[in-house]
């Protein structure tokens, strides 16, 4: 059993390095003018940008639009982009502060330097059963009651329970403090479970 979960992470493990291969041989293409080469790495991360843009701002169409756009983007700035390192990450912040600004034009809240945060949540407590609100029957509940969290505690949800994410990482992909993680996930999901609360 244990060789066989060994067995398993070594293909995983020789998986990830073929994908990172061919992505940063695409990069390199891209970089150098190819724009087939930057179509195919487009394609290889739509879908998952698509999921992520569409779950902060609950908008498909508004997600397409900001999603097509980070794309333009990223194309006319291939040539910053530092090889060696992981493309999505890199392609989805452009794709985020894109979402940042039509939420904040949209909302036309409070500052969101001003959003108060308070808790602590530890790690291991998850928000019900997920994968039961995001079926076909839920689905429109959940996005519609997390398209109305604040956008602070909109995107620690989304990068920890869709994007899998894990604390030390949403921290260094947001530049903030892994205890403020902590309280926007909190009060992320006590929102989401009191307007869901009939579904849990």
């Amino acid at each position: 059993m244990n060789k066989k979960i060994s067995e398993d992470s070594k293909d995983k493990s020789v998986l990830d390095s073929e994908e990172k291969s061919i992505e940063q041989k695409l990069v390199e293409s891209a970089q150098n003018g190819d724009s087939q080469a930057f179509g195919k790495l487009i394609r290889l991360h739509q879908k998952r940008l698509f999921r992520f843009i569409y779950s902060l701002t609950g908008s498909f169409d508004s997600a397409e639009d900001i999603v097509q756009e980070a794309f333009v983007k990223a194309y006319h700035n291939i040539k910053s982009f530092k090889a060696g390192y992981s493309f999505y990450p890199w392609l989805s912040t452009i794709a985020r502060n894109s979402a940042y600004n039509y939420i904040a034009r949209e909302e036309k809240k409070e500052s969101l330097d001003k959003m108060t945060e308070s808790g602590f949540d530890p790690e291991t407590k998850e928000l019900g059963a997920l994968d039961a609100l995001l079926d076909k029957e839920n689905g429109k509940r959940f996005y519609k009651a997390l398209s109305e969290l604040p956008v602070n505690f909109r995107t620690v949800f989304t990068l920890r329970h869709l994007e899998k994410m894990d604390y030390s990482e949403i921290a260094s992909y947001l530049k903030i403090p892994p205890g403020t993680v902590d309280s926007r996930l909190y009060r992320a999901r006590q929102i989401l479970m009191e307007a869901l609360k009939d579904l849990l």
